[in-house]
């Protein structure tokens, strides 16, 4: 009897199981790659005055993906801010400011914040002094939730490439600060728990057939 073994030609994102059944390629679907919890190194809440950019730093975290897939991926970072509290007293201010950088084959640059950033809250009091320039009873507390931002890399990365991204978030208290802040008894507090890294994979459709 007459027969034919057929060749079969499948896509980058498909594969042969050992029955030679077609199956789609483990790492050919949406996937998160990356994630890491950087935790603050300032644990206790105080603060100093820092009034020069980009201030004092509570988290430097790095991460790192090589694409071992078999298509270029479109790469999601998401970063995700846990909760901050903080406490001001009349007149200072306290802000925190983070920003992450990134690159493909080499380290980024250093993500200071002291010109653009990806995120800041924060908060002042002022409620004036009293006859005599004393600032006047006056202190301020504020809780911030958690929250996530997304950024999509601008150009997809190609097998066996390595993506790194450096995150950075700091604690700066702008001038002028004051000393004898609510009225000669100053109170500050601030608190950054931590921040989610995540890094989410999406493989290209391909363009080439093997089999």
């Amino acid at each position: 009897m007459d027969w034919t073994e057929p060749n079969v030609c499948v896509s980058e994102n498909l594969t042969l199981s050992p029955a030679a059944e077609l199956r789609i390629h483990p790492k050919s679907v949406p996937r998160w790659v990356v994630d890491v919890k950087a935790i603050s190194a300032d644990g206790d809440s105080k603060v100093y005055p820092t009034e020069t950019l980009p201030g004092k730093l509570l988290i430097d975290q790095k991460v790192a993906w090589v694409n071992d897939g078999p298509t270029d991926a479109d790469l999601l970072i998401r970063v995700t801010r846990g909760p901050k509290s903080w406490l001001t007293s009349n007149p200072n201010a306290i802000e925190f400011r983070d920003r992450w950088t990134y690159a493909v084959g080499r380290t980024p640059s250093v993500p200071i914040t002291t010109g653009p950033s990806n995120g800041k809250t924060g908060g002042a009091i002022d409620n004036g002094t009293n006859t005599v320039a004393e600032p006047n009873p006056g202190r301020w507390w504020m809780w911030r939730d958690t929250h996530s931002s997304d950024e999509w890399i601008s150009e997809p990365l190609a097998p066996g490439d390595q993506f790194q991204l450096w995150y950075q978030c700091y604690l700066w208290t702008p001038p002028k600060w004051s000393d004898n802040a609510n009225k000669n008894n100053p109170q500050h507090a601030a608190l950054a728990v931590f921040s989610r890294i995540q890094i989410r994979a999406h493989p290209q459709q391909g363009q080439l057939v093997q089999g």
